[in-house]
């Protein structure tokens, strides 16, 4: 995207939400951002924003949302409740720095928010792939850190233990994939986990089976990382979650892209 389209996105973003229109168009429907990744050092990575930049998001999130959990959002759509105008704010994988930058700034705010954690990354040196590939040595949360987040009052949600791609792994692997991240978690914590994120979130990276086993599992809902609005009668296993980097910049742009073109289901 050009420098001038991005400009133009920002100015119409801020006239929606200055002027309070951007209520209307969020009738009844919900929006889930993704994180991954909170480090000055990595400005412009594609899965990183920096410190200022999520200050200036979750500033903007606690202004012009009403920012609920994730358990929040699966209660009201059991219930019929409404959610429009709602936000949910989560993370994947488990860089340490959810912990030490991007809590303080959420807690701050009173701003809830859901871990996705990937439970074979904590505590170890290991290096992903797409860090490896741009020089980067991946930084992980110790599970010191993750009873930390369940202390201060913040979800935790299971991501695998390796990170495997759920569009290629089935069957008893894809059972103990997602089983033992959570049986993993809860023993570490204590918390209860509920909800489920795919690693990649794309549509390729999941199969209906496995869609099927989450729910076989009692989780109370599955999320997806490839853009979409959820709306009142979205299947809590169907959730779409809008990636905020590398894409949105400002928050401004964001709230453009919310209000007016990100209505993609799955």
């Amino acid at each position: 995207m050009t420098e001038f389209k991005r400009a133009i996105r920002r100015l119409l973003g801020s006239s929606l939400v200055g002027t309070g229109l951007h209520r209307g168009l969020l009738r009844g429907r919900h929006t889930s951002v993704l994180f991954h990744r909170v480090d000055d050092r990595l400005d412009r990575n594609p899965i990183s924003c920096t410190s200022r930049e999520f200050r200036e998001f979750c500033d903007f999130f606690q202004k012009y949302f009403e920012v609920i959990s994730l358990g929040e959002l699966c209660r009201r759509l059991r219930s019929g409740e409404p959610i429009g105008g709602t936000l949910s704010i989560s993370f994947d994988d488990g860089y340490r720095d959810n912990r030490t930058i991007a809590a303080p700034i959420l807690s701050e705010r009173g701003l809830p928010a859901t871990f996705f954690v990937t439970t074979g990354f904590i505590g170890t040196d290991r290096v992903t792939p797409w860090d490896r590939e741009l020089g980067i040595r991946s930084e992980w949360m110790r599970w010191d850190d993750v009873r930390d987040l369940k202390e201060m009052g913040f979800e935790l949600g299971a991501h695998t233990v390796n990170h495997v791609d759920l569009g290629k792994v089935h069957g008893p692997l894809a059972r103990e994939e997602i089983l033992e991240s959570r049986a993993r978690i809860e023993a570490e914590t204590g918390a209860e986990v509920r909800s489920f994120s795919y690693p990649f979130g794309g549509v390729q990276h999941f199969t209906e089976a496995n869609r099927e086993l989450v729910r076989e599992l009692e989780f109370e809902c599955c999320l997806s990382a490839f853009g979409g609005i959820v709306g009142q009668d979205t299947d809590p296993f169907r959730l779409p979650r809008l990636p905020v980097s590398p894409w949105y910049r400002s928050a401004a742009e964001l709230g453009f892209q919310i209000a007016l073109g990100n209505n993609r289901r799955i």
